[in-house]
């Protein structure tokens, strides 16, 4: 049976040594009450160490196995997944729902900023992260895209199904379209 009193002998002293300075320092003095209250779990944990054939250091990290050559790989037993690999899903999806929040909470701040340097500033955070502002105003009307709030007289048969106005600008994320623009669409011909 081998000790490993390396590890606690030195964890021991080095604790007993900030023990003892610290008390020192806060009592003004070297104050041997304070010094064995200061030191006392510093003891016990070397102690119950040394009693148990254990070290407070850290144990050596497993060394991997050389692979031999011309053998095939055979990998080793397995074991439960580890508890992190589990969470990275969760973690990534609940990141996703945090960001998405936060997107919606910009959009509505920026529909009622009356502040220029607001807008602007917000304008610069979603160029930013890859969200981008629609406005369809020119574009052929599309209603997987674009939701009519009103419609005016076209002028001529070509700007029947064109956008007029952008009411209120859309917004994609990334490609993906978070809120539709709600605009104004030429609809019909003016008879003269």
């Amino acid at each position: 049976m081998t000790n490993r009193l390396g590890g606690p002998l030195v964890g021991a002293l080095v604790g007993l040594a900030a023990a003892a300075l610290g008390a020192v320092f806060l009592t003004g003095g070297f104050d041997p009450v304070t010094l064995a209250v200061a030191a006392g779990s510093v003891l016990v944990t070397a102690v119950v160490a040394v009693l148990t054939g254990r070290s407070i250091a850290p144990a050596p990290a497993p060394q991997a196995a050389p692979p031999v050559s011309g053998v095939p790989f055979s990998p080793g037993p397995s074991g439960p997944i580890p508890v992190q690999q589990l969470q990275e899903p969760a973690r990534a999806a609940q990141a996703m729902s945090d960001r998405n929040a936060l997107v919606e909470a910009c959009i509505w701040m920026r529909d009622r900023a009356t502040s220029p340097a607001l807008a602007q500033h917000l304008d610069g955070a979603f160029a930013r992260v890859g969200v981008a502002q629609v406005d369809a105003t020119g574009q052929r009307f599309d209603p997987a895209v674009h939701e009519a709030g009103s419609t005016i007289a076209a002028g001529s048969p070509a700007e029947d199904g064109i956008i007029a106005r952008t009411e209120q600008i859309g917004y994609t994320d990334r490609g993906r379209l978070l809120r539709h623009p709600i605009v104004t669409v030429y609809r019909g011909q003016v008879r003269a």
